[in-house]
């Protein structure tokens, strides 16, 4: 009984995201891809802050 038990523990903690190389993988894509938006926000306020920048100092975009 106590060998079923400690199997069956096994098995529910094996089933985690992070126990399988696809599960792993999905984790990481995932994270990835936050970091992608994080990246395309702050490169729009960033042409946003240039486009200010030249329209302060009257340059036009050519």
């Amino acid at each position: 009984m106590k060998t079923i038990l400690i199997m069956l523990l096994f098995v529910v903690v094996s089933c985690g995201k992070e126990s399988s190389p696809e599960g792993r993988s999905k984790i990481r894509d995932e994270k990835l891809q936050e970091k992608i938006d994080s990246l395309k926000l702050q490169n729009e306020q960033i042409m946003k802050d240039i486009r200010l920048i030249k329209k302060e100092l009257n340059i036009e975009n050519k």
